[in-house]
């Protein structure tokens, strides 16, 4: 037995000691294998085989590309000697675990292996992925678990198999959950309510950045933006039973400018965000993934006001007048002033001034105006503040007429009044003074403290009788004059200024402060020409101007420029609007034309 086993030991060594040559002068071989073939699911795995025969020695360096694929485990290693009618060879193989990243092709390609000074050119594989898993498979999966295709990294035994697809179902419920939600509110304004439009974030991983391909388009809207803070602060909601982050990315503050239905359409955005690998071989820490979303459109329906009563001038929120009169009490001549403060929270800005009619006895001038409008919390608050200056003529207690203006409601969809305190004026004094010859002048209030009558003086009453009554007709007569000689090249003037104003606007590359410019030149013709008040609505001048004889399609033109007008004045984006505000100064300069 021992010479037996000492000349097998012998002819074994004598064989290990000839393979070497054998080996050493074998020339190397390659393949690269891809299974599954044909078309892979999306949640399947793929095994990338690299086997290379007749290793001579060394370290094989491997080197290949992908496309839509990822390594998710490997490179394993496994090597092989094998002799036939006495002649060895050798066998290395390589695999990785790969993971398919989208539906489409993917494919291995410029695939190589380097052994020493030798390199070996490896055909490369490509494979179509789909959503999923071919049906074969999936039965296969089912009844035969140790059928020809196991991924060589899975480490499950046979019976996870029979369990079903457990690591699927885990990679699924630890997919991430990032998606865009928009909302307005109410969903069913009133014409002029404010609508709240927010986007919001809903995410359960860390998003590093987001960038909206492009925002909405809210032209039917008069829109304010609602600045967000500096840092964004998320809150834990529950949406559809799971608890989730929640981030405000954009708020606007939008008040509809005529009924209908209105769609605002949704928010495309690419995010960055930390997305932490499913797999057991995979990343321990989360890594950057490109993520896209696109969030719902959101539809409004505007509601019309109801037929409104006299006096209405488009206020839709909840108002209130506040009236302030100084000094109330004064002499003959003096003068007060009446500031009335309309404010509450709305879009204020257009509202005209209110009218306080016929006040026997007290002269009142055109009221100075001022408007104010600012951010409370998410609702727009504005003020408009208007100051008439009032001279009394004669003497008395003078009560003012009650200042009411009336709104629409939202909250209680009816129509109310914003309505201010009484006030009353006292006067003291004379308009009269008797001289020293026993005559009784009457005086000019505004004249009276600024030319005291002495007695003696040379400014006697026969003196100034004539003055006092031949004055104002002196004044009057320049007065008609003027008019009459200014009547024929009244809109001459107004028409020239206003093609000046729209030149000065063509040339600024500002879009609000163009559509400012253009607005504003607009409103100062029609004050020149038509005696229309500069606060005015746009939408009354249609109206206004067809009582001044002007025709109505030139009316309802001009109705629809100054919506447009607005619309650039107010629109969310601004960089891409010079082609409009030329096109709406060519159509000013035409609809002056068509004017004239």
């Amino acid at each position: 037995m021992r010479n037996r086993c000492s000349k097998t030991s012998t002819v074994l060594l004598a064989l290990a000691a000839a393979a070497g040559p054998l080996m050493a002068q074998s020339e190397a071989r390659g393949a690269l294998t891809l299974a599954p073939e044909g078309e892979v699911g999306l949640e399947e795995r793929l095994v990338l085989r690299i086997k290379i025969d007749g290793v001579s020695g060394g370290r094989p360096r491997p080197d290949f590309q992908l496309e839509n694929l990822r390594i998710v485990a490997g490179p394993s290693q496994s090597t092989s000697l094998t002799i036939v009618n006495g002649v060895p060879s050798s066998s290395l193989t390589l695999n990785w675990s790969l993971q398919p990243l989208a539906v489409g092709k993917a494919r291995v390609f410029s695939a190589r292996v380097r052994l020493g000074d030798q390199v070996l050119e490896l055909q490369g594989r490509e494979v179509e992925i789909v959503r999923e898993t071919p049906p074969g498979r999936r039965r296969q999966a089912r009844q035969d678990p140790f059928g020809s295709f196991r991924d060589p990294f899975d480490r499950r035994s046979p019976l996870e198999d029979l369990l079903g697809r457990r690591r699927s179902a885990r990679r699924q419920e630890q997919a991430p959950r990032v998606f865009l939600q928009a909302e307005a509110s109410p969903s069913k304004p009133w014409v002029g309510e404010q609508v709240l439009y927010t986007l919001y974030l809903y995410t359960d991983v860390d998003v590093r950045s987001i960038n909206p391909d492009e925002l909405p388009d809210f032209k039917s809207f008069w829109s304010r933006t609602i600045p967000q803070p500096e840092r964004i602060q998320p809150e834990l909601v529950t949406h559809e039973g799971q608890r989730i982050y929640r981030f405000v990315l954009l708020q606007r503050a939008l008040f509809p400018r005529r009924g209908g239905t209105f769609e605002i359409p949704g928010v495309e955005a690419t995010m960055e965000a930390l997305v932490r690998d499913s797999d057991p071989f995979g990343s321990l820490l989360p890594r950057a993934r490109q993520i896209a979303r696109t969030s719902n459109a959101v539809n409004v329906e505007v509601q019309e006001l109801p037929p409104p009563p006299p006096g209405f001038e488009g206020v839709v929120g909840e108002i209130s007048l506040a009236a302030d009169l100084t000094p109330r009490e004064l002499e003959v001549g003096e003068a007060a002033t009446l500031t009335l403060t309309l404010s509450g929270r709305g879009h204020l800005q257009g509202i005209a001034a209110p009218d306080l009619g016929e006040l026997s006895g007290i002269e009142v001038f055109p009221p100075q105006q001022k408007s104010d409008e600012r951010l409370r919390g998410k609702n727009v608050t504005g003020s408009r503040t208007w100051s008439y200056v009032l001279v009394p003529q004669k003497p008395g207690e003078w009560p003012l007429p009650p200042i009411e203006i009336p709104y629409f409601d939202p909250r209680r969809d009816r129509y109310e009044s914003a309505v201010a305190a009484d006030l009353g004026l006292t006067v003291r004094g004379t308009t009269s003074i008797e001289q020293a010859s026993g005559q009784t002048v009457q005086l000019h209030p505004i004249r009276s403290g600024a030319l005291p009558i002495v007695a003696g003086s040379r400014l006697d009453g026969s003196t100034l009788r004539p003055w006092l009554f031949g004055i104002p007709w002196v004044f009057v007569a320049l007065l008609l004059g003027s008019r009459r000689f200014a009547g024929g090249s009244r809109f001459s003037q107004g028409r020239k200024r206003l093609l000046e104003r729209l030149k000065a606007a063509s040339g600024e590359d500002r879009p609000r402060q163009a559509a400012a410019q253009m607005e504003d030149a607009w409103r100062e013709f029609l004050e020149f020409r038509w005696e229309i008040p500069p606060g005015t609505p746009s939408t009354q001048w249609g109206g206004l101007l067809e009582a001044n004889g002007v025709q109505q399609t030139n009316a309802e033109g001009l109705v629809k420029l100054a919506d447009d007008i607005h619309y650039l004045r107010y629109a969310p984006k601004l960089s891409t609007t010079t082609e409009l505000r030329n096109e709406l100064v060519e159509r000013s300069r035409k609809l002056i034309r068509s004017l004239g």
